[in-house]
């Protein structure tokens, strides 16, 4: 309890006058001769203790009228009411402000992230020069108090949208941490949010409770800014048939739309840059909409010339939320590469080039890869330059001018696959020239059955297996025998192994090149003449992970493999140059238009782009007119800052010990929190009710008490 004019309580001096009045004005008792003088006595004795109770009563209403009037004219204030300990003390606080693209609903011609700075600036106003203040949003920089409030208030007001936020949960820690540092402070951290059900779940509500217990004078103020009952529609993640794409190969996308309070069929539009980098339209399509609110469509380009293509999906309609209406992409249609087949007669080649190139696809049809044949007995002598990768197929021992040979191709820059198989001896492959090459010593073939299980599917070589992870039964390709791998070079990874642990698949770099070994061979037919197959790889009535599993491995070598153009906000890039592209420095060109002139490190072969917050399609190029480097990639927002169902609010308060958090709907209930807090809830009125109240009973009493009697 507080008084903001403490002075006037010297009035409530004067209960001495009431006093000075009752002990000068008190009735004088007469005598009076009876005759039954026991009876008057004992009468004289009760009206004597009911008359003092009356006037004491009496005495006692009006020093308490006094003291009330005296009291209610130095306006007595509330302190601390919301607050715990520390009275009187200078605050910390840290303002927590939701700044995520879900924060860009519009609602009353105001998105929500101006409805919260709006209040989060109007609390800054009234807090106390000299309280210690904190503005934390939801990127990942590091947060600390700032010099004085109008460098908070500027911040606030200017807070950009952050495409890539960390979790709510984690910045309401953050603050809590901070303001928890300074004991000789009251701590508060206000919340200002749209209560978005993903930012309070129980893994997140959980977090800010840990927070809490461990520091036990910090108090939370959640402050609603969202809309009661949002409406949007959206757009999810585009589904491609590929990202990388063989000449005259069609490209389909795949859209889905979500819709919350919405009725009508919306119209979906694709637009495709030009080689102007303008965009066109290349298809629009009505959705139509299930019972759900969900709804899908597809769209077919074809005769996309060579070169990457980037274009954008969108809403042709308004709706409070933007960000998500759009979904952008980029493809790149690139010709195939060139690969040699090494091998001892054309059965050896039979499964890999079926699997890369198949027949069956007819020869105009421009395919991945562009297969050449040949035999060991010509390793020596071919221009391994005219090819992005060369793959020895169940190898026998080569000479040291082959090893050699090949070895310079692959320190250029070249791809070599090396696919062990019956031919291969320790003697003819743990020589000096086979082991520049070769990851380590053949020791034996192991005649122990297992079967090809890659544990980890991060790997490029592999990376085409991992949509189907769950769905590849290995166990029904079984392999009879492979070779074990002694002494493994410093160098070399194994990338796969077997259900065993033992090495199946296994990288080395050389130079600018990669040389990647398959223990076990991918050439052996069903019945082979005079021995066992090794393995049922290529030759099981259904060899489709063989297929996705050989793509992967040659594309890999020849420096072709399918690296993902399509990143979400915040994540980093990596591009990977071919051997044939020397790029130094690199132009990239973010959605805005603006150009940015970066450097690439000596001997270099992957560019890394981290700054991706802007969403659309970046262009990298490099090497001028020559073109020896023009390329893409496209950002877009995760699709959960889409979600806007909301927590419920009571569940939130519920969730933590009673007391420490609290809930406002409006300025209003900000700015009480805040005059509560700070100089106190006024008591005047009720002060004023209390004089008027003890006023009356006074007059009442004193009536009863002091009325003349009338004459008989």
């Amino acid at each position: 309890m507080g008084f903001l004019t403490p002075a006037l309580l010297a009035g409530a001096g004067l209960v001495v006058v009431p006093i000075i009045l009752h002990l000068v004005m008190r009735r004088q008792p007469k005598q009076v001769t009876f005759p039954a003088l026991q009876f008057v006595k004992r009468r004289q004795q009760a009206n004597r203790r009911r008359l003092n109770f009356r006037h004491l009563l009496l005495l006692a209403l009006r020093c308490l009228l006094i003291a009330g009037i005296a009291m209610a004219l130095a306006r007595p204030t509330l302190r601390g009411s919301g607050l715990r300990g520390k009275e009187g003390a200078p605050l910390a606080v840290a303002v927590v402000l939701d700044n995520s693209l879900r924060m860009q609903y519009v609602e009353r011609n105001q998105t929500r992230l101006a409805s919260a700075s709006e209040l989060a600036q109007s609390l800054i106003k009234q807090l106390p020069d000299e309280s210690m203040i904190s503005v934390i949003d939801l990127s990942h920089a590091t947060s600390n108090f700032v010099a004085d409030k109008g460098t908070a208030e500027s911040r606030l007001a200017s807070m950009p949208l952050e495409s890539n936020p960390r979790p709510l949960a984690d910045a309401v820690r953050n603050a809590i941490e901070l303001v928890a540092e300074h004991d000789d402070r009251r701590q508060e951290v206000f919340v200002f949010s749209d209560l978005a059900a993903a930012d309070f779940d129980e893994a997140a509500l959980a977090t800010i409770k840990e927070s809490l217990d461990e520091a036990a004078d910090v108090q939370i103020y959640v402050v609603d800014v969202g809309a009661e009952y949002p409406q949007n529609l959206s757009l999810s993640p585009l589904k491609l048939n590929a990202v990388y794409l063989g000449p005259g190969e069609q490209l389909r996308v795949e859209a889905e739309i979500q819709s919350v309070g919405y009725d009508e069929e919306p119209l979906l539009e694709l637009f495709l840059e030009d080689s102007a980098n303008k965009l066109v339209k290349r298809g629009q399509r009505i959705v139509e909409l299930s019972a759900t609110g969900t709804g899908q469509t597809e769209f077919v380009l074809g005769d996309l010339p060579l070169g990457t293509h980037q274009g954008v999906v969108k809403l042709a309609a308004t709706d409070p939320l933007q960000f998500d209406n759009q979904r952008y992409f980029t493809v790149e249609v690139r010709p195939g590469a060139k690969v040699l087949l090494l091998g001892e007669t054309d059965a050896d080649t039979l499964f890999l080039r079926e699997a890369l190139s198949p027949s069956l696809l007819g020869e105009n049809v421009q395919k991945r890869f562009d297969i050449v044949s040949d035999r060991f007995a010509n390793a020596a002598k071919i221009d391994f330059a005219e090819y992005d990768a060369v793959c020895l197929l169940d190898p026998p021992p080569l000479t040291d001018e082959a090893w050699n040979h090949l070895a310079d191709f692959v320190r250029a820059g070249g791809g070599v696959g090396i696919f062990l198989g019956n031919r291969a001896t320790p003697s003819g492959f743990n020589t000096s020239a086979a082991q520049q090459l070769m990851p380590g010593l053949l020791k034996l073939r192991s005649r122990q059955e297992t079967w090809f299980r890659p544990n980890r599917l991060d790997h490029s070589a592999l990376s085409a297996l991992r949509n189907y992870a769950e769905e590849i039964p290995w166990q029904i390709y079984p392999v009879w025998r492979f070779w074990q791998i002694d002494d493994l070079a410093g160098d070399s990874y194994v990338v796969a192994r077997f259900a065993n642990n033992q090495p199946a698949l296994i990288e080395r770099p050389l130079g600018q090149g990669r040389v990647m070994t398959l223990t076990t061979p991918v050439s052996d037919p069903l019945q082979p003449a005079g021995r066992n197959p090794w393995n049922l790889l290529p030759t099981h009535p259904e060899p489709w992970p063989f297929v996705a599993l050989a793509n992967n491995i040659v594309g890999y070598l020849a420096h072709n493999e399918d690296h993902e153009l399509n990143y979400a906000a915040g994540e980093t890039v990596n591009l990977n140059l071919s051997a044939r592209q020397h790029v130094t420095d690199f132009v990239l060109r973010e959605p805005e238009g603006e150009g940015i002139r970066r450097t690439l490190p000596p001997g270099e072969d992957t560019i890394r782009i981290s700054t991706t917050e802007q969403l659309g399609n970046y262009r990298v190029a490099a090497g001028g007119r020559e073109g020896t480097l023009d390329g893409g990639f496209s950002v877009n927002a995760a699709a959960e800052l889409s979600r806007l169902e909301r927590a419920d609010p009571q569940v939130i308060v519920a969730a933590f010990p009673a007391g420490r958090v609290h809930l406002a709907r409006s300025l209003d209930d900000v700015e009480k929190y805040v005059d509560v807090g700070r100089s106190g809830r006024e008591l005047f009125s009720w002060a004023i009710m209390f004089v008027a109240l003890v006023w009356g009973s006074e007059h009442l009493l004193s009536n009863r008490f002091y009325r003349e009697e009338r004459p008989a």
